[in-house]
């Protein structure tokens, strides 16, 4: 028979609403409830995943900020929400120059090494310098961008085919170069192509692998990018 201290130890444990409030899973599950909603993502399942495995996993503050930007694609309304998160996140725990950079750092892994050196060259700051909210936004959403630009290349190349001629390929970074400066966006689309082989010269010369036209559709956009002051 039970006595009275048992009694009370199995009440507190058959109690799911105590339960709930003590063991602090009622406001994880309000928080990720709601992430769910700002962020929409086409695979809910893998994001609860990733959300729950971040509370548990001893990770550093910088991981975290880096899956907090990474929640949701950076043209979601949600994304400027993230960026704030992450920016305090790495504010209350002191954030310098040398924290932002290793945070850009961790951003650019997935791009060409060569790449990701020349970004973090343009937007690297001082590691003592203070960094301001627009700064580390911008420069954070220009480590994003090169992985759209990376895929959107890889495409690209997909799509030249037969025709992925250096003669094309070089006029074709030449048109992009200067739609890039005219409008200020960094598209690579396949409207472009045309334009590229009638302007191509020594057209059927020499091919260029799907490598080296990633890295050199990424140098376009790498030199298109203003260095920040």
């Amino acid at each position: 028979m039970m006595n009275k201290k048992e009694k009370s130890n199995v009440e507190k444990i058959l109690d799911p609403e105590e339960y709930f409030e003590k063991s602090g899973i009622n406001n994880s599950i309000r928080d990720v409830i709601s992430l769910l909603v700002e962020n929409r993502p086409k695979d809910p399942i893998a994001f609860l995943s990733q959300y729950f495995a971040s509370l548990v996993e001893e990770v550093s503050v910088i991981v975290k900020a880096q899956r907090l930007v990474c929640l949701t694609h950076h043209s979601r309304p949600a994304f400027s929400d993230n960026v704030i998160s992450a920016y305090k996140l790495l504010r209350d725990k002191g954030l310098s120059g040398k924290v932002h950079n290793e945070l850009l750092k961790g951003l650019c892994n997935g791009l060409p090494p060569v790449i990701a050196e020349r970004l973090l060259e343009k937007l690297n700051c001082k590691e003592l310098d203070a960094v301001p909210h627009q700064l580390f936004y911008n420069n954070v959403l220009t480590c994003l961008v090169g992985h759209d630009y990376k895929k959107h290349s890889e495409l690209l190349y997909r799509e030249l085919g037969s025709v992925c001629d250096r003669g094309v390929c070089e006029a074709l970074f030449q048109l992009l170069a200067e739609h890039t400066e005219s409008s200020n966006k960094y598209e690579l689309s396949s409207s472009l192509i045309a334009r590229a082989i009638s302007s191509a010269n020594n057209y059927g010369q020499q091919y260029i692998s799907g490598e080296e036209f990633v890295i050199s559709a990424l140098d376009t956009y790498v030199d298109m990018l203003q260095t920040p002051s």
